[in-house]
């Protein structure tokens, strides 16, 4: 059983956008609960939340932590090189502990009851993984698999996101699958008008389950990749206001002049700035801030050509 995005969005509720924001920021979750299939399972069904990256399995993909911190040191020197998004199943969670100390990026399995290699998971191998994790991470998410209908997560950390962008992502799938759906059905309705079919026959064809997963799907991707192309042309932009700091002019954009700029309307600036820090593992928090600007606003627009 493979968990959609439309099934976690109905499981979680209000907590499903806080997961989406912890996966966009990259800070490491853990998946914690005693069904080792199912914990497996969910898992890999998180990495699908973020399609835009590149999925790494540990120990099928990579054994040792050179080889990922390899991996993080290209993206820091190129911006179109893929990020990376890494599973870390239950079967290797002790070679994970023995092996890795930065867990940027990761999903990890912990099968709570089960004997991994030798060592058997509790309650407290789960706290010496997460104690594990923070020593080089500002924090660590952890979802509880209680059973495959009921999941809880949290952050062991507060969370300054305001989420905004993810409730919108969120908001934006109930409506339009809403939308499509019932076009799809009034159409169907009107096509079979006026002939003798059962009901029997009516319902199934008028079941969408399938459509509804797909559209689902389709929608999510297409609005987080809308956020991640519109934060890449924030780091076009802000990587050459950055330039021209360091050449020494005293030049920042507002917050408006920014998101105008990128054609982006959503979610608050912080928000933004901490998603292209994680992204890109770049900090223009100094290149924006509130207040007027005066001369930037044709130079913004000619970089658009416009």
């Amino acid at each position: 059983m493979t968990y959609s995005i439309m099934k976690l969005i109905e499981l979680m509720g209000d907590q499903f956008p806080l997961l989406l924001n912890t996966l966009l920021e990259r800070i490491p979750i853990i998946v914690a609960g005693e069904d080792i299939e199912l914990v497996d399972d969910i898992t890999e069904s998180l990495s699908t939340l973020c399609s835009h990256r590149h999925k790494l399995v540990f120990w099928r993909d990579f054994t040792s932590e050179s080889e990922i911190l390899a991996v993080w040191e290209e993206e820091k020197h190129n911006y179109e090189v893929s990020r990376t998004i890494v599973c870390g199943l239950s079967g290797n969670l002790r070679l994970a502990m023995d092996r890795i100390s930065h867990f940027v990026g990761w999903i990890l399995a912990v099968p709570i009851g089960f004997t991994v290699l030798g060592v058997q998971v509790t309650e407290n191998t789960l706290q010496d993984m997460t104690a594990h994790i923070l020593k080089n991470s500002g924090n660590c998410g952890i979802l509880r698999v209680n059973s495959p209908s009921s999941i809880n997560f949290s952050l062991v950390r507060h969370s300054n996101s305001s989420l905004d962008v993810e409730k919108k992502i969120v908001n934006k799938i109930l409506v339009r699958k809403k939308q499509s759906l019932e076009r799809i059905r009034r159409l169907l309705t009107k096509s079979l008008r006026g002939l003798n079919v059962s009901d029997h026959i009516l319902t199934a064809v008028l079941k969408l389950d399938d459509e509804s997963e797909k559209l689902t799907k389709d929608v999510f991707e297409e609005e987080v990749n809308n956020y991640v192309h519109a934060a890449r042309r924030a780091v076009t932009l802000l990587s050459r206001i950055r330039l021209a700091r360091e050449l020494g002019a005293s030049t920042t954009l507002t917050e408006r002049n920014l998101y105008e700029a990128i054609g982006w309307d959503g979610g608050e600036l912080p928000d933004l700035i901490r998603f292209i820090r994680a992204e890109w593992h770049e900090d223009f928090s100094d290149c924006v801030k509130s207040g007027a600007l005066s001369g930037l606003g044709a130079w913004v627009d000619s970089m658009w050509g416009t």
